[in-house]
């Protein structure tokens, strides 16, 4: 009997295999990424660092601070966020129950989770706040070019401020890391304007659209009972032509909204930020109003970045009444669009008969410069070579017995095809 069951501890029997564990290797079945997800590995890699690094940094010098939110959040708050009747919530959500039958939900979108955080993690005093985050996102939607399920976004969020000098701000530094990034874009801006006069303009849109009930799809049929206003939204051709007649929403602004929104369109014109006035352009989260905007660039069939004011979200979430807005990115819809070279490696260490163990101080030297700096395990020089040009670095430094022995080190260009032999000191010291 087992020391355990002496002492009249139970033990949890586990599962043990007793089949033949030889297999046949070409009979093992092969893992796939699942649908709509995708590897982010070599020059898409490259591109995904470069997006990631000059956002942060445009995002740094309009003195924004980092925050990372979970990945998973309970699902009430997105049903309250953006809205029960959303196509997000309805249709794209990825939510399953834990262990414990908590339901729980993947991500759709960033700002949600940063409001939540903002709440409970006491970052609104004092105020102004501000934050950008980045990671992904998961919405079950058809998988395509520039639409997977799991996708990433970068954004930015503003709180504290509800005169037009936030709005302009946010659009600002979206604007800016866009051009840091090389597109050309087309920026399309609109106001829905406050919950009162977009209640006024609802009820409108709504006497219009129920006369053309039965050209409208499904989901503005339904859409007109529990949010009029994103109809405007709708992608269906028919329902576009149909829409094209609605009331102008910039008709229906308030005096406020209406002197906000010119104060927003000289602030940009001021920073030379060209843009289109478009009254269709709603956004597809219910929590947003005043002002909205997309950014659009060639060669994307979708917004690459857009975003919005929500005064509301915080205090819907059991916060103080404070104003917000803010932008998210799409990483994978720019990714295609920017130019990229990747960026060649700096140093390979290849022995000539030196041990290779004998290399590694002085490979952190060169690391301790911020070069890129590998050790080649090859044993022979000229597989050591091979190695290095399929990996296209830019310089091999070549180590033999005399090398060692001299503190030398032989420098090989492997464009030119060029080589020196200078002492370690000296090439440490041109680094």
């Amino acid at each position: 009997m087992s020391t355990c069951r002496q002492a009249g501890i139970r033990v949890k029997k586990r599962f043990a295999y007793r089949g033949n564990i030889s297999y046949n290797r070409n009979a093992m079945k092969i893992y796939n990424v699942p649908k709509g997800t995708r590897d982010i590995v070599g020059e898409e890699a490259g591109r995904f660092s470069r997006v990631s690094r000059i956002f942060e940094e445009a995002a740094r010098l309009y003195g924004y601070g980092l925050i990372n939110t979970p990945i998973f959040e309970d699902t009430a708050l997105f049903e309250r966020t953006i809205g029960g009747g959303s196509d997000i919530v309805q249709k794209q959500m990825y939510t399953f129950p834990d262990k414990a039958g908590r339901s729980l939900t993947l991500r759709p979108e960033g700002t949600a989770g940063v409001v939540r955080a903002a709440i409970g993690g006491g970052l609104l005093r004092p105020l102004p706040r501000r934050l950008y985050y980045s990671g992904p996102m998961f919405r079950y939607e058809r998988p395509q070019k520039d639409r997977k399920r799991q996708f990433f976004q970068m954004g930015a969020e503003y709180f504290g401020d509800q005169t037009s000098f936030a709005d302009i701000e946010i659009i600002s530094l979206c604007a800016s890391a866009l051009n840091k990034l090389g597109l050309d874009y087309e920026l399309k801006i609109n106001s829905i304007g406050c919950p009162v006069c977009r209640s006024e303009y609802e009820k409108k849109l709504k006497a219009f659209a129920e006369k053309k009930i039965d050209g409208l799809c499904d989901d503005c049929r339904e859409r007109l009972c529990v949010n009029p206003l994103r109809i405007l939204d709708c992608k269906v051709e028919s329902c576009g032509k149909i829409l094209s007649g609605a009331p102008d929403v910039s008709e229906a602004l308030c005096p406020d909204c209406a002197d906000n929104f010119t104060e927003i369109r000289q602030g940009l014109n001021d920073r030379q930020i060209r843009f289109t006035p478009d009254v269709r352009l709603v956004r597809g989260l219910d929590y947003y109003n005043g002002c909205v905007f997309e950014f659009y660039a060639k060669g994307a069939r979708d917004a690459i970045a857009a975003g919005g004011r929500y005064d509301g979200l915080v205090k819907l979430l059991g916060g103080e009444d404070v104003p917000a807005v803010g932008f998210a990115i799409g990483v994978d819809r720019i990714m295609p669009l920017i130019d990229f070279t990747p960026e060649k490696p700096d140093y390979m260490i290849v022995s000539a008969g030196a041990p290779v163990d004998g290399l590694i101080a002085f490979a952190d030297d060169i690391r301790g410069t911020g070069k890129v700096c590998v050790i080649s395990a090859k044993p022979k020089l000229k597989n050591a070579l091979k190695e290095a040009s399929a990996a296209s670095f830019r310089f091999v430094l070549i180590m033999g017995e005399d090398e060692i022995k001299n503190m030398t080190v032989t420098v090989r260009d492997m464009v030119s095809g060029e080589q020196e032999t200078l002492s370690r000191k000296e090439f440490l010291k041109r680094l």
